[in-house]
């Protein structure tokens, strides 16, 4: 189904992103996305030119503002499913609101590694319940077509952040990018009841917490394609974990660039993971697959070995506009699986186990990037991970097939009833 106008008159009226109200909140979640980029990069500068931080603090700052999504994600899912998707949000982004005015009154460094931590907390339980929206918020024909859009959102936060967070610095001075932050989350909650939401039937949830959150991961581990969604997210935020580490040295050390180089490689990556976003939000339900994913896994490892193992600065802006646009395939038809294959009553764990494990991995490709790259080099460790990302996608592709053969050669020869309708069925 295309974008034209004829087709926005026939299904603005229904249960779909083009629906004044839905669109409405997916343009404000587009924005607080980028006002929370904006936020990072502006207390990144804040620490680096106000408190002169050294690299050991700040990424201390990296650390403060991640480690509450590790602490708290079996949590946080727990409250998205038994409060709701819509409530645990409004509570994430009234708590991003004072963690953002609050900054405009730190006077120290550990007040503004605090302060992050309180905007990691927020991330941690919004990132779930917006996740968990889409299925309550829209007809499932379109729901790979709203998650693409929401995955769209956080995409071009990261081109557009930095820019948003620079005009504020030159026009307000660093504090200004908090205000604006501040000023997105409130858009944000202003937005939101403007939704309306079909009903989930709650299952029955045990007295303690965290038993609930560990039925979300047996949900996981009892549903084949999850347990592979999961694991390429987890596969690809290894390699990612790894890159950030890895990138400003490989443009230093090995193409012996300035730091305008390693800005502008970024912006490619940014850019053309949006032009894949955007192919994933037009071509919809086309691109809920299974397969999907792994090409972003398999395209992502080849990628990465191109552009941080290679001496040419050409080849390095051709490998990472590679590496984006298969990056830009994931997200959307990832969660769409993740929804699909699993009861709405539990989707927040769902979700909020799929995040534990990629912020895992991020702190596992760090840390083990870190000791690998001393031990055996930058490039031939790249290298080494890049097969290892293609040797898994090739490994999670083959056993998708395998499933797929098998649930083919089970199938009775007479029609059965189904009691999902044929769009709700997570396809491979």
């Amino acid at each position: 189904m295309g974008w034209s106008h004829r087709t926005f008159g026939a299904v603005r009226d229904t249960r779909s992103p083009w629906s004044p109200r839905i669109g409405g909140f997916l343009a404000a979640e587009a924005l607080s996305a980028i006002g929370s980029f904006a936020t990072m990069i502006a207390i990144w500068a804040y620490a680096a030119y106000r408190y002169h931080a050294s690299p050991g603090q700040i990424a201390l700052y990296g650390v403060a503002f991640s480690a509450p999504g590790v602490v708290l994600g079996p949590l946080a899912g727990v409250v998205v499913d038994r409060a709701g998707p819509r409530a645990t949000l409004i509570g994430a982004k009234v708590l991003g609101i004072a963690a953002s005015l609050a900054l405009l009154s730190a006077h120290s460094f550990a007040a503004l590694t605090l302060l992050s931590a309180l905007h990691g907390v927020g991330a941690a339980f919004a990132r779930p319940a917006i996740q968990s929206l889409p299925p309550r918020m829209v007809d499932d024909a379109y729901l790979a077509r709203t998650n693409a859009l929401l995955g769209l959102s956080e995409q071009l936060s990261i081109v557009l952040g930095p820019v948003f967070a620079g005009v504020a610095i030159g026009l307000f001075g660093f504090k200004g990018a908090f205000v604006f932050d501040a000023a997105t989350y409130a858009l944000g909650i202003v937005a939101l009841p403007l939704v309306h939401l079909t009903s989930v039937a709650r299952v029955a949830t045990h007295e303690h917490p965290w038993r609930d959150a560990a039925a979300g991961w047996r949900v996981v581990a009892d549903t084949p394609l999850v347990r592979r969604v999961v694991t390429a997210n987890f596969t690809l935020h290894l390699l990612y974990g790894t890159s950030m580490l890895a990138e400003p040295l490989y443009v230093r050390d090995v193409l012996h660039r300035s730091p305008s180089v390693f800005a502008s490689l970024q912006t490619a990556f940014g850019v053309f993971v949006i032009v894949a976003g955007l192919i994933a939000a037009r071509a919809g339900e086309r691109m809920a697959r299974f397969g999907w994913i792994t090409a972003g896994v398999l395209g992502s490892g080849v990628a990465a070995a191109i552009y941080l193992g290679t001496t040419s600065v050409v080849i390095a802006f051709a490998g990472v506009t590679v590496w984006g646009f298969f990056t830009g395939f994931v997200g959307g038809p990832a969660v769409t699986l993740l929804q699909r294959s699993t009861p709405e009553s539990v989707h927040g764990r769902v979700m909020a186990a799929d995040l534990l494990a990629s912020n895992l991995a991020l702190f596992l490709g760090l840390g083990a990037g870190g000791v690998l790259i001393g031990a055996v080099g930058l490039r031939p460790w790249i290298f080494t991970l890049g097969t290892l990302v293609v040797v898994a996608g090739t490994a999670l592709t083959l056993s998708d097939r395998a499933e797929t053969r098998t649930a083919r050669a089970a199938r009775p020869a007479q029609p059965s009833a189904d009691p999902l309708p044929a769009a709700r069925r997570a396809p491979h």
